[in-house]
């Protein structure tokens, strides 16, 4: 297999992408079995699950007819890239059936599958409270395969081993490329449903309902953030409960690779993972800061202790749990939270923001550059980045991305302005939406202007694939220029 630089020289193949994703078509019709089954024993409405039958019904129609074309090459990276883009395009309009057929408008329906499936967890509709538990277990399902990363789910089972599946779903980790795709992902969903079936089970164990247990739990798992309740975590009966899900999202802003490494070599790649200790870190610095911010804003001591580390913990994995009204925070926290957000959970997580591990390549950089300025000048200096040297690719790599965001955001943010939102609130949203947070100060509503709900989807879009894919996607010589014939 050439290496992923050169084969972005070739064009995609439309006959190799149409075979990947008719096998694509198959694994979500299985998905979408579970929520039919769902729908029949729960749907007021027999439309809904008629709408779920028939959307599984033209799944399997694609895969009939796309599995016909036969291919017997190796997927290129920019290959992966367009059908990772392609699947999470596809998915959300999909999804938008049940919805338009509850009287839902396109728009808004769009909004949440978009949200949904991009783990992302901001809502445009009203209070969840009188929703039917097939609307509030879809949510939760989609963001549970959305959170495993839906090409990583479906290519796994289907891709000749050799690709990465880590790349195809942003999931780069970046000293696990030698698996093959399949074996990757085996371990990853296994990993996955652990966390998720030892969530539920400690829900239940300290008192918690299966029904809002399962919920909870499918979106915190993968820091999706859809809560059963318009209140999320206000609505508990038990803050320990509260704890349950912030937990469970922390493990879920991890490298899922880590948990394979520690069961296979025991502690010691837990105990020497860099993303964990600046995990640790990040919460701990920021809990004390949003604490203090609150305290000199005028609200009671002990009422900040209680919200400040939930906030900052669901801000800073990503997960968009809320135990109070972010709108009811002070400037300062504000602040703190959209850096905890921008910053988001681990590489190969699911959680979103540009990474724990960029940033800790951007302060490895400049601590590169201060030590250089004390050295003679021909003195080689290496960057590490614990026992790793750091290439030149990878500085460039985690550089691109810290920019690509923040350009993202700015672009978006402008547009908020000029309609006329409060500058901060409108940044906290839209850090909110591109690093599919869920958070919001209360500017995402029904109300919002259609052309900005459509400017947060394209963020939730770009956040879940950090750019890159979609940058592969509409470069014109990914589609135009000479293909490689075997």
């Amino acid at each position: 297999m050439s290496q992923p630089g050169s084969e972005l020289f070739f064009a995609v193949r439309p006959k190799l992408i149409g075979h990947y994703f008719g096998q694509f078509c198959l694994i979500m019709a299985a998905l979408n079995l579970v929520t039919l089954v769902v729908s029949l024993l729960t749907a007021p409405d027999w439309r809904i699950s008629l709408s779920y039958a028939l959307i599984i019904l033209g799944l399997l129609l694609a895969w009939l007819v796309l599995k016909r074309l036969r291919v017997s090459q190796r997927m290129q990276m920019n290959e992966a890239m367009v059908l990772a883009a392609l699947v999470f395009l596809v998915v959300p309009f999909i999804m938008t059936i049940p919805l338009l057929v509850s009287d839902i408008p396109f728009m808004d329906a769009l909004f949440e599958t978009v949200s949904s499936v991009t783990t992302t967890g901001l809502s445009t509709l009203p209070g969840m409270e009188g929703k039917p538990l097939i609307f509030t277990f879809s949510r939760a399902w989609m963001q549970w395969y959305g959170g495993l990363g839906i090409v990583v789910f479906s290519l796994a089972l289907v891709v000749r081993p050799g690709l990465s599946a880590l790349r195809l779903a942003a999931m780069d980790e970046p000293d696990d490329l030698v698996g093959g795709t399949r074996a990757h992902a085996r371990r990853v969903v296994i990993v996955y449903s652990v966390l998720t079936l030892s969530g539920i089970i400690l829900w239940l164990v300290l008192g918690g309902s299966l029904r809002n247990g399962v919920l909870y739990i499918l979106s915190a798992v993968s820091t999706g953030g859809f809560a059963p309740t318009s209140g999320s975590f206000a609505d508990l009966p038990h803050v320990r409960l509260a704890w349950v899900v912030t937990l469970t999202t922390l493990a879920g802003a991890l490298p899922l690779a880590l948990y394979h490494q520690t069961w296979r070599d025991g502690l010691r790649p837990l105990l020497d993972n860099v993303e964990l200790r600046l995990l640790i870190l990040l919460i701990a610095t920021m809990t004390l800061l949003v604490t203090l911010s609150m305290w000199s804003y005028g609200t009671p001591w002990s009422t900040a202790v209680h919200h400040a580390p939930l906030m900052v913990c669901s801000a800073q994995t990503t997960a968009g749990f809320s135990s109070l009204d972010p709108a009811a925070l002070d400037p300062g926290s504000k602040l703190l939270l959209i850096l905890s957000m921008l910053i988001g959970g681990g590489v190969g997580s699911t959680a979103g923001g540009f990474k724990l591990l960029r940033l800790l390549v951007l302060l490895t950089l400049i601590r590169h550059f201060v030590r250089t300025m004390s050295v003679p000048p021909n003195t080689v200096l290496r960057q590490k980045l614990g026992k790793k040297v750091l290439e030149q690719d990878d500085v460039q790599d985690a550089l691109m991305i810290i920019l690509l965001f923040i350009g993202a955001i700015v672009l978006s943010w402008l547009p908020f302005v000029a309609y006329g939102y409060d500058p901060l609130n409108a940044l906290f949203d839209v850090v909110s939406a591109t690093a599919t947070v869920g958070l919001s100060t209360g500017i995402v509503g029904a109300d919002l202007p259609t052309p900005l709900k459509g400017v947060l989807c394209v963020d939730m879009f770009l956040g879940r694939l950090e750019c890159v894919a979609w940058l592969i996607f509409f470069y014109h010589r990914t589609w135009f220029g000479r293909k490689r014939d075997n």
